[in-house]
C-alpha cells in the first residue's frame, strides 16, 4: 500500500492522456486523465491508504471501459463475448461483469438486436439453416430463448432460398443440371447443413425438373 503527498504530476510522453503520480519524491502509480481530474490528482494533495485503493479500483474499471468501447466498435459484440475478451485481458471477473452490465445499459451490447441482425445479415450473405444459425449464435453466448426468438422470424421461404443459393453456389462447377450422383453430393451437402428434410425434399425435386427440362 503507498500513502503520503503527491510531489508531481507527469504526463505520458507517448500516451498523452495517462498521468504518472509520485508520491513524497517517488513515482506511486499511473492513471488516466478522466481519474486525474476526478480524484484531484494533483500536486499537494494527500493520499492515504484508503484513497490510494480507491483510485487504484476506479483506474481498473475506466481501463476496461475504454477497453470494452474499443472491442465493441470494431463490430457487434454480445455480452458473452465482451466478458471474454476482458477477462482474457486480465481483468478481474466483477470488473469485467460490472463493465458488461454498463455497456448493456447504454445500449453498447444488446443480444436481442445481435442475434437479429446476425441472422439476416447470414441469410443474405452466407444463407445457412435454421439449425446452423442457432448454433452460431449459441457459439457467441447468445441465450438459446434469444436465439430462438431471432430464428423463429426466417420463414419457410427464406430458408429454402438460402438452400438454393448454397446449391447454386456448389453447382457452379457442374456443366448442365446435376446428374444422380452430383445430386445427392449437393443434398448430402444440404443435410449436413442443418436444412429440414422438407426442405432437401424440395430442393431435390427442382433438382430433378431442371435436369428433365434439359433433357
Amino acid at each position: 500500500m503507498k500513502s503520503g503527498q503527491i510531489t508531481a504530476v507527469h504526463r505520458d510522453n507517448k500516451q498523452k492522456q495517462r498521468y504518472h503520480i509520485d508520491l513524497d519524491g517517488e513515482y506511486a502509480f499511473t492513471v488516466h486523465e478522466d481519474i486525474l481530474v476526478k480524484y484531484n490528482l494533483f500536486k499537494g494533495t494527500d493520499v492515504d491508504e484508503s484513497f490510494y485503493c480507491e483510485v487504484l479500483v476506479a483506474e481498473e474499471r475506466h481501463k476496461a471501459y475504454l477497453g470494452a468501447l474499443k472491442y465493441l466498435g470494431m463490430r457487434p459484440r454480445t455480452r458473452s463475448q465482451l466478458q471474454a475478451y476482458l477477462l482474457d485481458k486480465g481483468f478481474d471477473a466483477k470488473v469485467a461483469d460490472e463493465i458488461c452490465q454498463r455497456c448493456e445499459d447504454h445500449g453498447y451490447i444488446d443480444d436481442e438486436a445481435f442475434a437479429k441482425q446476425w441472422v439476416e445479415e447470414r441469410l443474405r450473405l452466407k444463407p445457412r439453416s435454421s439449425y446452423m444459425l442457432r448454433m452460431e449464435l449459441a457459439q457467441r453466448g447468445v441465450d438459446k430463448a434469444i436465439a430462438e426468438d431471432a430464428v423463429q422470424g426466417v420463414s419457410r421461404e427464406a430458408e429454402l432460398e438460402a438452400a438454393r443459393a448454397l446449391i447454386e453456389k456448389k453447382a457452379r462447377r457442374i456443366t448442365g443440371a446435376p446428374n444422380p450422383d452430383e445430386e445427392r453430393k449437393l443434398l448430402a451437402m444440404l443435410m449436413r447443413k442443418g436444412f429440414s428434410h422438407s426442405i432437401v425434399q424440395q430442393v431435390r425435386t427442382e433438382l430433378r425438373q431442371r435436369r428433365d427440362e434439359e433433357r
